[in-house]
């Protein structure tokens, strides 16, 4: 699991139960929501926008609209393809370097809200402690490239901080969580704020979220790549 702003998405439940519930086990099928991103780094300012949808089947349809127009499909597994429609071009990749997990969405609907999609990286919980009402819960592997360390802090047995460390115990990546609010039977935070920070600077990234929808008939949730796509290689396209 990468450190790649965003990647340490965290999903909070109604209630601390609520937990405990397995995957599948709740009535949310579909949820969607509108995501600006805004990325503050070398005193410059870039915004993303975007529409996802997430199923309860672990398929995730990203429409990225600013700056660039394209749609992204992918899966828990890694399938990816991203189709440009003013080119009416897809690209293919398989490599799992994207899941549908890498969406705040998608974990929460996966039912990994404990360890916020960790342990399907290979993490393992170290330790619990507790301290002034909140609980925080340590994570470690051993796989080479992936950061050793990480920490989730919860308050009334819910998510507010994830921080990732390096070997020397720095913190490295830090990730805020709030303003909930009810998606069905589950919360969702339509804010977060990552910290990255690198030798000489730091990187900020606000997300947030907005029209939250649950079990609606969006078509994009079924979309599919037009059969007539051209497929190319990512070095001979250029997405506009």
């Amino acid at each position: 699991m990468g450190i790649a702003l965003g990647s340490s998405n965290i999903i909070i439940f109604l209630t601390a139960a609520a937990l405990l519930v397995p995957a599948g086990a709740s009535a949310q099928r579909r949820i969607s929501a509108d995501v600006e991103v805004k990325q503050a780094a070398g005193g410059k300012v870039a915004t993303i926008t975007k529409r996802v949808h997430c199923s309860s089947d672990g398929r995730a349809v990203v429409h990225f609209l600013k700056p660039q127009d394209y749609i992204l499909l992918t899966n828990m597994k890694g399938e990816t393809r991203m189709y440009i429609p003013s080119t009416n071009e897809v690209i293919v990749d398989n490599s799992a370097t994207l899941t549908s997990q890498d969406e705040l969405i998608a974990v929460f609907m996966s039912g990994r809200s404990e360890d916020l999609g960790l342990g399907m990286y290979g993490y393992r919980l170290q330790g619990t402690t507790r301290e002034d009402g909140l609980v925080k819960k340590t994570y470690v592997t051993d796989k080479a490239g992936d950061i050793p360390k990480v920490e989730i802090v919860y308050e009334n047995f819910l998510p507010i901080y994830c921080g990732y460390l390096d070997a020397s115990g720095r913190t490295i990546t830090k990730t805020f969580y709030s303003k909930y609010v009810p998606a069905g039977r589950l919360m969702l935070p339509t804010r977060t704020t990552s910290i990255t920070y690198t030798q000489k600077d730091s990187s900020v990234v606000r997300t947030i979220y907005s029209d939250i929808k649950v079990d609606d008939d969006d078509p994009l949730f079924d979309f599919q790549v037009p059969s007539g796509a051209k497929v190319v290689t990512p070095a001979k396209t250029k997405v506009k």
